[in-house]
Parts: structure tokens; sequence; C-alpha cells
């Protein structure tokens, strides 16, 4: 009857972890959401109100607009335009479209002509020297020159009417701003806006962050589609291009759905048959991956109660926990099996379970290293880390011994494998010369491959762009904008109005840059509505007592006849209040407007101007010099140094992780000897390994070099339970194992990430696989030069 009462807590405890990790996966499944934002990834900036604004811009106007452009096999506009309109009609009920445009609408030009004609006496000049140039005596005989230059043009129908009260031109002036501010080579044709007299173009935003796949995935799925209908009912002639950031993070999110799928399929495939060939027994594989099972849950339940969603870098990151997770559970397999102890499993997980703890902290802390960079996903990274591997490693304590039958019979493989490796291991100790040639080689190969490294910073190196895709929405944006990617000029302001007279001040500053040669064009805010403060300067100017009557001298030299313009004086008196942006919101230019506003955090509101063909970025920098609230913007420059300034960072938490490491092995041995047995083969094996990928060819990245931390918390593992078996001689064949399984498992999770589409987890793959199978090499071989393992400290 003893065995019956000694079952019952048994039963129970296994039943309440089963309980317990139930629960945590239902938790996970009704709050799983799965983002894929690459500016997770984005160590936060110097500048702090440039940190703000790459975040801001991730979900901006600029960033949700797509171009969608239609052409006919045949060059017919006509039919590229009744594609395009068609097209059109089918998207614009779509939920995830905010708005849709296919040209500037019926009322496009009056609503431009009631907005702006009223407000022409705020709209002369936008410096103090010009306005005051433009209202001197000179300056208005130029004018009146000017105003019968373009009467004399056979275009003059427009300048006759408005003469009488714009002698200045001042509305002429600013519909050529707006001309110019549309940018690219957008025209139209019957009302639709078409680019190089074939593209019809459909413009529109959606709702949602271009990175909210949840969004995203169906109104690409609907493009598709009423396309195809579309295209159909053509006769098969049309084709379609698009742009937009929305398109390469779907493509980015479901490249890293499929690599989470096939990697963790495909480790736990060969997991599976590995300990089928090992154990013989399912029922000791399906009980292998509970101890993953409950980290897993355990570490994505954390993720999504703290950030109420994980990154698909992380998910596929934490796809490679099945080879760390699965080394616990192994390793109480091969003792409980191969060196029983008299007390059942429960017995068995407490005799190796400093060892085990120690290996679990270690790798903990190599990963929770992570927690201290300033990118949020590699942070997200550490957590779901260090909390899998700790939770794996307590079921493997305290709830597996539970599940696991009392007397297991080691399979014929698992002994013949567990003695022939404890042979090979002997072998060694008899040739310690010969087996200083491994450290040695290692050691030559990091003399060799180390001083090759090059470092790269860019932030591209993290995504996998297609080509085709790249080059299309080049072709598109070309045709839209002309506008670099990623260069701006930004004016930030407290208020609209601060942030509008900074936008001022960079518009000036680059009309004399671009005349200098320093950049090619620009676009901004500035063409469509200027600051209230620089609309009052001009009407103040204009409101001179002598202006009229030395207008009227002015214009009647150069042959006009006396008070024709008594008009433009009398509308001043009682016209319209100074225009605002939000007089934008109800004219065909408020889309526009839009594009070149980001919003912040802190309720900052900043102004984006579009550059092209940046010459010289010193020079524009110099020139933007005095402009306290106005920044210079290269995202790819900025993000590129940041990398750089985070990588140096990440080397030095290497450093740290490598004493905080070794500080833990020797206080578990207290000697010195044993505690570098355990702990140099992983230093070196991650040093050979950063060696091997520079002697490749390939450069380094921030993510190799995080890596390298994985490489030392992991590879550590196998030295703690290599130095352990000092301690319990008996279980060293049932160690050996332990370790050679463990590194196999490791190298399908981790060695598998080489397989995947994203560089990223291409890097951390490749480093991380070679790294663990030369530990798997090293470990043993320092044990056997530091003379350990030979039972002198058994307990």
């Amino acid at each position: 009857m003893e065995p019956a009462r000694s079952d019952r807590p048994s039963a129970w405890r296994a039943g309440l972890g089963a309980a317990l990790v139930a629960g945590l996966v239902a938790f996970c499944v009704l709050r799983l959401q799965v983002v894929t934002d690459i500016t997770a990834f984005m160590a936060d900036v110097a500048d702090p109100k440039l940190a703000a604004l790459s975040r801001g811009m991730a979900s901006s106007e600029l960033t949700r607009t797509l171009v969608l452009s239609v052409s006919d096999e045949r060059g017919e506009p006509d039919v590229a335009i009744a594609g395009a309109q068609a097209l059109a009609d089918r998207l614009q009920s779509r939920p995830e479209v905010a708005w849709l445009r296919t040209g500037p609408g019926e009322l496009h030009a009056e609503a431009i002509h009631n907005l702006y004609y009223p407000r022409r006496f705020f709209l002369l000049a936008d410096e103090p020297a010009a306005l005051q140039d433009r209202l001197s005596d000179d300056g208005l005989r130029a004018a009146a020159r000017e105003l019968r230059r373009q009467l004399g043009l056979p275009t003059s129908g427009v300048i006759k009417q408005i003469a009488p009260a714009d002698p200045l031109l001042a509305y002429p002036a600013q519909l050529r701003r707006l001309e110019a501010a549309q940018g690219g080579g957008v025209g139209l044709r019957d009302g639709h806006f078409v680019a190089e007299d074939q593209h019809a173009l459909v413009m529109l935003a959606t709702r949602s962050s271009p990175f909210d796949a949840t969004d995203q995935a169906p109104l690409q799925a609907a493009i598709e589609a009423a396309f195809a209908e579309v295209d159909a009912q053509s006769g098969g002639r049309l084709v379609l291009e698009q742009s937009g950031v929305a398109r390469f993070a779907l493509a980015a999110e479901t490249s890293m759905r499929a690599d989470i799928g096939r990697i963790s399929t495909v480790s736990l495939v060969g997991i599976v048959a590995l300990f089928l060939v090992m154990f013989r027994s399912p029922r000791l594989v399906l009980l292998s991956l509970a101890p993953l099972v409950a980290g897993v849950a355990a570490a994505l339940a954390a993720c999504l109660a703290l950030f109420g969603a994980v990154h698909g870098l992380t998910l596929a990151f934490g796809a490679t926990l099945i080879g760390v997770c699965i080394d616990y559970s192994v390793h109480l397999f091969n003792h409980h099996m191969l060196d029983p102890a008299s007390g059942g499993p429960r017995h068995s997980a407490r005799r190796i379970w400093p060892g085990l703890l120690l290996g679990a902290l270690t790798t903990v802390a190599g990963f929770a290293g992570l927690a201290w960079t300033s990118f949020p996903g590699l942070r997200e990274v550490a957590l779901f880390a260090s909390i899998g591997v700790l939770v794996a490693a307590l079921a493997t304590r305290y709830w597996l011994p539970d599940l696991l039958p009392m007397a297991p019979k080691p399979g014929w493989v698992q002994r013949r494998a567990a003695a022939g490796l404890a042979r090979v291991v002997a072998a060694m100790r008899r040739r310690r010369s010969a087996v200083a040639v491994l450290p040695a080689a290692a050691l030559g190969l990091c003399v060799v491959g180390l001083p090759r490294i090059e470092f790269s910073d860019d932030v591209r190196l993290l995504t996998a762009l297609d080509p085709a895709m790249l080059a299309e929405d080049e072709r598109v944006r070309s045709r839209v904008s002309r506008m670099d990617g990623g260069r701006f000029v930004v004016a930030f302001g407290a208020d609209e109005e601060e942030a509008l007279a900074g936008n001022d001040a960079v518009a000036v500053r680059l009309r004399a840059a671009q005349a200098a040669g320093e950049i090619e064009a620009f676009r901004s805010l500035h063409a469509l509505v200027w600051s209230a403060a620089l609309q009052k300067d001009n009407a103040a100017a204009l409101a001179d007592p002598s202006l009229p009557a030395r207008l009227d001298a002015a214009f009647v030299a150069e042959g006009f006849r006396a008070g024709s313009f008594a008009k433009f004086f009398s509308d001043m008196s009682h016209g319209p209040d100074v225009m605002r942006p939000a007089d934008l919101a109800a004219t065909p230019l408020a889309e526009a407007a839009r594009t070149f506003r980001a919003e912040i955090e802190g309720g900052e509101v900043a102004l984006v101007t579009l550059l092209r063909g940046v010459d010289d970025v010193a020079a524009l920098q110099a020139r933007l010099q005095g402009l306290a609230q106005v920044r210079y913007f290269d995202q790819q420059g900025m993000m590129q140094a940041a990398f750089g300034r985070y990588r140096a960072r990440t080397l030095e938490l290497v450093v740290f992780g490598l004493f905080a490491v070794l500080a833990m092995v020797w206080l578990r041995y207290r000697r010195l000897g044993l505690a570098l047995a355990a702990f140099t083969p992983a230093v070196l094996a991650a040093a050979t390994a950063l060696s091997l990928v520079a002697l490749s060819g390939v450069t380094i990245g921030i993510l190799h070099v995080v890596a390298l931390l994985l490489v030392l918390s992991m590879g550590v593992d196998y030295g703690v339970f290599l130095a352990e078996s000092r301690r319990d001689p008996g279980g060293f064949d049932a160690t050996v194992l332990s370790v050679l399984l463990a590194c196999l498992s490791t190298v399908l999770a981790f060695g598998l990430l080489a397989m995947s589409q994203s560089p990223a987890l291409q890097a951390i793959g490749v480093t991380v696989g070679l790294g663990v199978l030369l530990s798997l090499v090293l470990a043993p071989a320092a044990l056997v030069l530091a003379g350990a393992g030979e039972g002198k400290d058994r307990e």
C-alpha cells in the first residue's frame, strides 16, 4: 500500500502542472497577436526628436499611402484610365481604405480658387527682404512690366480677369507653387491622374499602419482580386504595378511566418526522429517536449501580457528554444535510464539539479544581456528566451519526474552510444598532446579570422527585399514623387503655428540650397500654407498708407490707366482671415497636406519636407544651422549610426556576460582550473565561429554579435554538464551522451535558422550553429586537458 500513497502526490503534482501549462496555452491562443514592425529592431537614436519622428513616421500618412499604377500593354492611355477607374470603384468601399483618389475631382479648380484667391494678400512673398523689394518703387515698376508682359501672351484670358484685383499677380504665383509641389510627372487626362501619358494612377491611404498585417493582407488580396476581374474584362491587356511600404511589410511577415512554420517543423521532426532512435519510446519523446511546451507557453504569455503582442522575429527566434529547453529533459532521461537513483525519477532530478540550474542560469545570463540594449525587439527576445529557459528548467526539475516511469529500460542504441562516447573521452585522456591540437587549431583560426572582420551596420541587412518588388516600387514612386526615400528636413514645433514658422524658414533656405546645387528639388507644405505670422506680415506690408498712390504711379508709368487697381485695395479691406492648415481639410489638397505631417509623442508637431538629389549633406546641414527646431533626417544614415553604437554596446555586454558567467561557474566549483575548463570552450567556440564567418567573406552585423551571447550561454552548458561529472563519476556516460544530444538538438533548432529568408535569422543561425558544434568538440577537450572528469572530486 505504500507505493499507492506515494503515487497520490505524484499524480496530483503532474495534474497541477498540466493544468497550469494548459491555462498558459489557452491564454496565448486567445491573446495571440503577431506584429512585424521592423522599427522594433531599430535602436533609439542619439537625437530624441529624430527618434520620436522615426517612430511616428512608421504610421504616418506618407507611409500609409499606396499608389496603384495601371497601364495598357498596347500603350493606349484611355484603356488604362478605364481600367484604373474600374479598379478604384471596386476598392472605394473597402473598410481598410481611408481615402481613394483617381483625380482631383470636379470641384478642384473652384475649391482652389475659393481657398487662395481671397487670401492673395497674405501670399505675396515669404522673405522680409523679398517682400520689401516687391513693394519698393522699383519692385512695383517691375510688377507692372510683368503684368503687361503676361497680358500680351496668348494665354492672357485668366490674367485679364484677375488683374484689376491682383496687379501683383500673387494668386498666379500661388498656383505655380501648387503645381511645383505636385512633383513627379503626374498630369491630368479627362480628370484622371496620369503619369508619363500612359500610366493611370489610383492613390489611396489605409486606415491602419502599413505594418498591421490584419488589415493589409485583406486589402492586398482585394486589390489582386479586383484587378484580375478588371483585367479579364479588358481582354488581359492591363498591367498593375504598386508602390507602398505595406507591400514590403506584408511580404516580410509572410516570409517570417513561413520561416517559423518550416524551421519549427523541421526541428521538431528531426529531434523526434533522433529521440525515437535513442530512447525507442514514443512516450518518452512526447514527455521530452513537456518542459519545452511549458517554457514556450510561459514566455509567450509573458510577452503578450507585457507588450500586448509578440514580434514575428521573437516567435521565429523562440522556435529555436526547441533545441535549448529540450536539453534539460534529455539530461534527466539519460541519468534516470543509464544511472538511475534508488528513489526514482525525482531523486534523479534532484541529483542533476545543481548542474542543470547552473546551465540554465548561464543561458539566461546570455539572453538577459539583450535586455540592456535599446532595441525594443531585442528586449522582447531577451524576455521571451529568459523566461522560456528558466521555466523549462523548473519544469524538468519539479514536473517532468512525476510523468516518468519509475524504471525505464535504456535502449541498445542509447547504451552503446553512451559507452562509445565515454571510450572516446578516455582515449582523449590517454593522448592529451594530440587533444591539445583542437584548441590550438581554434586559436589559429581566431588569429587569422578575427582581424579580417568587417562590420556593417546597414539596417537593410535585417530584411530581405524582393529585387523585383523593389524595382517595381521604384518605378511607380518615380512616376509620382521622384523624391529620395528616407531623406527629409523636419521642422518641429510645440504647436502647429510654431512648426509652420520653422517650415517657412526651411523652405527659404532650401530654395537657396537648390540654387547653389546642393539639392536638386524639394517638396514642402510651404507650397500649400504659410504660418499665420508670415501671412500677417504680408498683409501688414500691403496696409502701408503710401502703397496705393505708389502702386498707381508705378503702373501708370508702364502704360496702365490711373485707378485701374482700386479693387485690389477694396478687396483687401474686407477679405477673409489668414489661412490655417484646417482650411485645407475640405479641399482636394487635404491628402497632400497630410503627407507632410507626422504625429510624434507628447503632442509635438513635425512637418516634413521631402528632398531629391542631396548632393552635399554637409553643405545642406550648414545651411540649416541656426534653426533650433529643424533637423536634417537621413533615415538610413541615422539608423546605421545607431546600429554602430549599439553593436559596440552589445560587444561590451558580451564582455560583461563573460565575467558574469565565469563568476557563476567559479562560485559553483571554487577551483579556477575546473571553472576555466567549464567556461573557456564556449569563449573559444564563439570567437572561432565569428572568425569562420569573417573568413567566408560575410560582413558582421549587430545580430552576429548578439549570436555570440547565445553561443557563450549555451556552450557553457556543455562545459558545466561535463564538469559536474567530476562530482558524479557514475553518471559520466549519461553526461557525455546528454552533451551530444544537446548539441545535435541545438544545431537542429538554431542551425536551421540559416535556411530562413530573413538575413537577421540567417546571421543568428550560422553563428550559433557553428558555435555550438565547436563547443561540442572543445568542451571535452578542455575537460581532458584540465585533468578533470577523472573522479578526483567525487562528493
